[in-house]
Order: C-alpha cells, then structure tokens, then sequence
C-alpha cells in the first residue's frame, strides 16, 4: 500500500478497528495525492457508519457502497507503474481479519494485461456499477439501519440469557 500508484479495496464489511488499521497509510497515500477506491457492503449491516463516515473524510478517496446484495467479495488491488499486486481471500477491513485471524489469502502481482487482473476489474466493475456513493445521507439512514441491528441483538442476548435461567 505504501508504495502503489493508486489502490481498490473491495471488501464486504469495514469496522472502526479496521480504519484504525489502515487510517495512517490512507493519510500517507492522501498526502502524496494517491487516489483510491473503496467499496464495501452493507451485507448484514456490519458494516460500522462510524468507519464509513472516517472515510468520507479523505479527499483522495471514492467511497461506495453496496445495498442491496449479498456482497461478500474481499480484494485489495495496489497498481505501481504497470503492474498490480492483487490480494484476493478472507479478509475484510477490521483488526482482527488484517491481524490475528486465520485468514486465507492469495497475493498475486501480475500485469495490466494479465487475464486476473482483467478479470477482477470486470468484477470489480460489476459491483462498483450497482453500488451507491457513501453521502452525509446515506450515513445518516444507515446508521438508523445499524443502530436497529445492535439493538435487536441486545434483546435477543437478553431473551437467550432469560431462557437460560
């Protein structure tokens, strides 16, 4: 990431733990004018509004997200000249998945005119084509959805947990 020439990063759920991860290399990269896009899901509503709203901030990055589908896909592509490094696997943007979990990943570097790397922007494409720009709206409705979610698990722990006494 901290040497490419611009970056994608296509991944289904995006927490705060998984900002703070990356937070400083998306600094790096908006100082020296790299330009990226990201694409998550709203899949679940996993997704944390706060996270989202983290990267709304950055001016050098496309933010986008998927509503509507069962969008699971994790990529991260780095292009530096004419070649790409492709990591393509398990892991979303939270701590855990880009730290201790046992996650299944595989790192390609190809180039411009390899068949993987044209078949992931096809994909890519795909779903960047059906998703929705992350605005100050959507964030405020999203995180009404979110917030729904959290709640209802709440409840249910606290049914589980009264049934089990």
């Amino acid at each position: 990431m901290s040497e490419c020439d611009s970056f994608i990063i296509s991944t289904a759920f995006l927490t705060m733990s998984g900002y703070a991860s990356i937070a400083n290399k998306l600094f790096e990269l908006q100082q020296k004018q790299i330009k990226g896009v990201i694409l998550v899901s709203q899949y679940l509503n996993f997704t944390q509004p706060e996270a989202l709203k983290k990267l709304t901030k950055f001016t050098n990055i496309e933010l986008k997200v998927i509503t509507k589908e069962n969008f699971h896909s994790k990529g991260f592509l780095f292009k530096k000249g004419k070649y790409y490094t492709l990591i393509i696997g398990s892991s979303n943007l939270t701590a855990d998945a880009l730290s201790t979990n046992q996650e299944w990943n595989l790192k390609v570097k190809a180039h411009k005119d390899s068949d993987i790397i044209k078949s992931f922007f096809r994909e890519f494409q795909l779903a960047y084509d059906k998703a929705i720009q992350v605005t100050e709206e959507y964030l405020v409705e999203y995180s009404k959805i979110y917030a729904n979610r959290i709640f209802s698990e709440k409840k249910l722990k606290e049914t589980d947990e009264a049934d089990i006494e």
